[in-house]
């Protein structure tokens, strides 16, 4: 069976294309911005991967030895990640700000595989990094820690599985009912329009793609996928890969990560895509080996590494232009085959003692032979474990700064969403008659809203697009909670049309006033995005614009480090703005 692993060449490429995804994404790059299905890639082959390693071993023995098999999912996964955590709380101890607040509850979530569901306790939102929030420096380790979740419970049920049921088939099936539950799961915990993060983020509703890949493994494992050889299976499996890899790219180039399609059955879609990309990557067709080309290999045998690197830098750089998004790229590749070098494939092949016992020598040799660098070297690893000691025991605990402010305007939304629903709105003169829909910015800005304009409507979400505006209108227009005038504050997560604004506007409909407020972010669609809202705002006779651009743009110092969202005195005046904007009977 590990020969069989190692074979598997066209499954190196697959984890390739899925980090360049991840990756790519996480850039901001607008025309990927479903890149984030990439995780789903990994979980699909995490699962068939692993469970083709147990059932192997079940078969060939009668049992499955767990022992050896977490051992070596700890050597394969824990040493990289603990010399990540070391390298990532210096650099975020001596960044400071929001980068390091939270730093020792994210360490701690991390070294014991449970940062999802910290994250969650954190209100943490994935999705919020298209609006400029700062960004948690171990945020991305919330993947990992679902896989790891998987792999502590999967081997146990898998042989309790396998033990009762002698059937191979049945297996599958059974594997294949629990991944079906997970996607049920997440669809009914999922509710339109608001923060995904809950079932984002949570093993049970987001381990479909592990438990998928388990069932495809359990009926077609990688030791037989990997000996096909009648022509008229592999090109069929050929087929079936290439479908695969279209409908990965249909998605990657189309889904959203805050839209209902990915919830309420998308991601089945895109799992089932990936799961026939996997299994043919594995047999000796087109498919496989196409994936099996050398530089693809190269990279995703050191894709664990890339994506482990790839977040902190991204969350410590934050580049704008693009030659700082092209060092975002280009440097975790590097650190990946450096720590790839010196760390992943020597303990892959030595173990821990032989591992240990060669670092030892030649630290030996390189005291003797090069003496000052030997000292620089061990004043440099003491100066990195010392800062990330001191920087991780010392962190100021999270829910501070932006994100506690995002979190207070969301418990106000809450708290008056809930009014709404038992109508006991307050009836005052102005906010009793608006309606605000909005994203982070408006979260942030609800407190003040709600001071200014008592009574005031407001549905805002972390990452909302305004591509979701008119279906969101369109649900409080059936539900009678559209007023009067209508406050739309949307477009820092993602460029739009004319047709977006078209929309609002009829579903608003002649008897009410439509306000947008324009953006004020460092991303590429800012521009755009002002000037397709000053444009449309000229044709409509009904609609207004609120200037938050150029009235922030004068006080920068009213704006938290991200550039984008306002501090309580930022806030105040984008109350003010809107104020301003809305007709004289309602302000």
């Amino acid at each position: 069976m590990r020969s069989d692993f190692r074979r598997a060449r066209g499954l190196d490429g697959l984890r390739a294309l899925a980090v360049a995804c991840v990756v790519v994404y996480h850039v901001h790059a607008p025309w990927l911005p479903g890149g984030f299905l990439g995780v789903d890639l990994f979980f699909v082959i995490s699962g068939y991967l692993i469970t083709s390693l147990l059932a192997a071993d079940h078969w060939r023995s009668g049992r499955i030895r767990l022992g050896a098999f977490w051992k070596r999912r700890a050597l394969r996964l824990l040493p990289l990640l603990w010399l990540v955590l070391a390298v990532t709380a210096c650099a975020a101890t001596l960044t400071g700000g929001e980068a390091h607040r939270g730093l020792r509850g994210a360490v701690a979530a991390a070294l014991t595989y449970r940062s999802n569901w910290w994250q969650l306790s954190q209100h943490d939102m994935y999705f919020a990094q298209f609006d400029g929030l700062a960004l948690p420096v171990l945020q991305h380790l919330w993947s990992l820690s679902v896989e790891e979740q998987f792999y502590l419970g999967w081997p146990l049920l898998l042989w309790a599985l396998m033990s009762v049921l002698r059937r191979q088939r049945l297996q599958a099936v059974c594997a294949l009912a629990l991944a079906a539950a997970s996607f049920v799961a997440m669809a009914v915990l999922y509710a339109p329009g608001s923060d995904p993060s809950r079932v984002y983020y949570g093993t049970d509703t987001h381990g479909g793609g592990l438990l998928l890949g388990a069932a495809v493994a359990l009926a077609l494992p990688l030791s037989r996928a990997g000996t096909l050889r009648r022509p008229r299976y592999v090109r069929a499996i050929d087929a079936l890969g290439a479908a695969g890899l279209a409908g990965l790219a249909l998605a990657a180039a189309l889904v959203s990560g805050t839209g209902a399609f990915l919830y309420r059955g998308g991601l089945v879609g895109v799992c089932l895509a990936a799961a026939a990309l996997t299994v043919a990557a594995c047999t000796p067709g087109l498919m496989g080996r196409a994936l099996g080309w050398a530089p693809l290999v190269w990279l995703g045998r050191r894709s664990y590494g890339v994506y482990l690197w790839h977040w902190p830098v991204h969350a410590c750089l934050t580049a704008g232009s693009p030659a700082g998004r092209l060092v975002e790229l280009v440097l975790p590749v590097g650190l990946a085959a450096a720590s790839y070098r010196l760390v992943e494939e020597p303990l892959l092949r030595l173990g821990w003692r032989g591992w240990a016992e060669a670092v030892s020598a030649h630290a030996r040799e390189l005291a003797i032979r090069q003496p000052r660098v030997a000292l620089a070297a061990a004043l440099a690893c003491a100066a990195v474990l010392g800062t990330a000691y001191v920087g991780v025991s010392r962190a100021p605990s999270g829910g501070g700064g932006l994100t506690a402010q995002i979190a207070a305007g969301q418990r106000a939304v809450a708290v008056r969403h809930d009014a709404v629903r038992h109508d006991t709105v307050l009836r005052v003169a102005g906010g009793s008659e608006i309606t605000a829909v909005g994203d982070s910015v408006m979260l942030a800005s609800a407190g003040e809203l709600e001071r200014r304009f008592p009574g005031i409507d407001i549905d805002a979400v972390v990452g909302r697009q305004m591509l979701s505006a008119p279906d969101v209108l369109a649900a409080l227009e059936a539900s009678g909670r559209l007023r009067r005038a209508v406050v739309v504050g949307l477009g820092t997560n993602g460029d739009f049309g004319d047709e977006s604004i078209e929309r609002i506007l009829r579903i608003a409909g002649p008897g009410r006033t439509v306000i947008f407020v324009n953006v004020h972010v460092r991303r590429s669609w800012a521009s755009h995005v002002n000037a397709t809202l000053a444009a449309g705002v000229r044709r409509h006779r009904g609609s207004a614009l609120a200037d938050w651009d150029t009235a922030i743009s004068r006080f920068p110092d009213r704006l938290w480090g991200d550039g984008t969202h306002p501090r309580p005195s930022g806030a105040r005046l984008y109350a003010e703005v809107v104020a301003g904007a809305l007709p004289g009977s309602v302000s």
